[in-house]
């Protein structure tokens, strides 16, 4: 029985060739492997989420809402402290009572004002509303005051 020849083999007496060391296979292969690799990072990298959040101060976690956001006029505004620190809101240049910051745990350092009857703010305006919270440590009197301002629109 005769063998049939293979491609670049004349005399036909070497066995064939796999087709994976063929010229240029590997290299393709190669090559692919390493664009569909890149496809894959460039995808993670352009759909790693939104805006990356605010460097906050140390002694803040996080603030309500996020800025940039839109939200409704009723919205809850706060903040959320580490232990030890007692904030002082001030909405659209109001200064928010610290027994009007009722609407969090404050147990947890969750300080968040909830405008409503009978409140300093009733109704946020629509538009633009700035927030910026002070805090003051409790604990560790030695660290100083921070402040953080930030801004968010209402509907």
């Amino acid at each position: 029985m005769r063998r049939a020849r293979s491609e670049g083999n004349p005399n036909g007496n070497d066995p064939p060739v796999p087709w994976a060391l063929r010229k240029g296979v590997s290299t393709a292969i190669t090559l692919g492997v390493l664009v569909a690799a890149a496809g894959v990072v460039l995808a993670v990298w352009l759909t790693r989420g939104g805006e990356s959040a605010p460097p906050y101060p140390s002694g803040l976690q996080t603030v309500t809402p996020v800025p940039g956001a839109q939200v409704p006029h009723q919205s809850p505004i706060g903040s959320r402290l580490d232990p030890g620190w007692r904030p002082t809101l001030v909405i659209n240049g109001t200064t928010i009572p610290a027994g009007q910051l009722d609407a969090g745990t404050t147990q947890l350092g969750e300080y968040f004002f909830a405008p409503g009857t009978g409140k300093v703010i009733e109704k946020l305006r629509s538009g633009q509303t700035c927030a910026r919270v002070t805090a003051t440590p409790t604990i560790d009197i030695e660290a100083a005051d921070f402040s953080f301002e930030w801004c968010f629109s209402t509907f």
